[in-house]
């Protein structure tokens, strides 16, 4: 009888298993705290975990969770740092390691403040950026690790220690600003990338230092589109982003060489498929089956051979809406993505509160039925 670590396995090789691969708990395709603690309560499991971290919408990672979804998976990945304490301004909102302010607003998390707006090129050399070997951000890691490799059967993945290039260029900067950086402050938006780019490669060196023979996935992220294109023109890309996510990509292969290389990016993406396969993207995420250009039978097509698509079960409408819904999303995606292997299934991201614990639960059960190769899904 296969592993998940065999099913897993097998599809990142393009190989049909016994059945798709299912995951959650991963950057980009997890669970809002408030749907951990619904679905904590439905299995009636007792006694808390810590928190990983804080300030964003998923903060737990609870493999009793998880498993009673029919996971594959288990994640590692690095702690809060011990050295920082973040501070808490008058209006109620915590400022970040990278500096940037985040205040709950209703059920959303959101930056209040970009520290580098108004800043010269000057300022970058003095900043204070992460520190990211400061901290102990790797206690437990290891052993952590390894229990996960020699005593389950289960695939291993690192979750992203931090987000991208372009989601922390627009923290740090703000949106407009850093937009307009990209076309009348070039030197200005290479430097500022550059320099996230040098404490996003630390971070990946604690992370991986220990654990990288071992991961069978890592996971980078890096927010480049909206519903109906990406952020950027693919010019922009090639000439800022490209070269430095290759570099990152090539340190992370370096670490980790038995693992491949995922990339969370939200939204309409397509545009940039080609460039992100050929500076070492093998895994995509989350596959927004909504989002223009994003047909799941399309990119199969295209792609198949190259990536394996992690995600594709849309959030948006099918999983906050009725269980028939569920039931034909999850044979749609299916139908489109798992021939020949290559498939991951899981949300097309994080899961939020509008979705029906009902409903997330009905799509893994549907995930095992219509996922079982070979698949019959008409």
């Amino acid at each position: 009888m296969a592993t998940a670590r065999d099913r897993v396995l097998a599809a990142l090789d393009h190989k049909e298993p016994d059945r798709v691969p299912l995951c959650l708990g991963a950057s980009g395709a997890s669970v809002t705290d408030a749907v951990y603690f619904a679905l904590k309560t439905h299995f009636g499991i007792e006694g808390d975990v810590e928190p990983f971290r804080s300030g964003h919408g998923d903060n737990i990672y609870d493999p009793r969770v998880f498993d009673k979804m029919g996971c594959d998976f288990r994640h590692v990945f690095l702690k809060s740092s011990l050295a920082y304490k973040a501070p808490v301004l008058p209006d109620g909102s915590t400022v970040n390691e990278w500096g940037v302010a985040v205040k709950k607003v209703g059920i959303f998390n959101e930056w209040v403040s970009h520290p580098l707006q108004h800043a010269s090129l000057a300022d970058l050399d003095s900043y204070p950026w992460p520190k990211p070997y400061e901290g102990q951000r790797d206690r437990g890691l290891k052993q952590t690790t390894l229990d996960y490799y020699e005593n389950t059967g289960f695939a291993i993945a690192t979750r992203s220690p931090s987000r991208g290039l372009f989601d922390l260029a627009i923290q740090l900067r703000g949106f407009s600003e850093f937009a307009l950086d990209l076309y009348t402050n070039r030197r200005f938006a290479s430097v500022l990338l550059g320099k996230i780019n040098e404490v996003l490669m630390a971070f990946y060196d604690v992370l991986l230092d220990d654990t990288g023979p071992y991961v069978h996935i890592v996971e980078t992220q890096d927010d480049m589109g909206h519903q109906n294109g990406p952020f950027f023109s693919p010019k922009t890309f090639r000439e800022f982003f490209k070269p430095l996510r290759r570099e990152l990509n090539a340190f992370i292969g370096r670490k980790a060489p038995n693992a491949r290389i995922y990339l969370h990016s939200c939204g309409a993406v397509s545009e940039f498929i080609d460039d992100l396969i050929d500076c070492g993207i093998q895994v995509l995420n989350p596959v927004q089956p909504l989002a223009r250009g994003m047909d799941t039978t399309t990119l199969k097509q295209r792609y198949g051979a190259a990536l394996t698509f992690h995600g594709a079960i849309d959030l948006q409408r099918a999983l906050a809406g009725t269980p028939e819904d569920v039931e034909r999303e999850v044979k749609t995606r299916v139908r489109d993505l798992a021939p020949g292997g290559g498939y991951i299934l899981s949300p097309a991201n994080v899961v939020q509160a509008d979705v029906p614990v009902s409903n997330l639960i009905l799509l893994f059960d549907l995930a095992r039925r219509y996922g079982a190769y070979p698949i019959s899904v008409g």
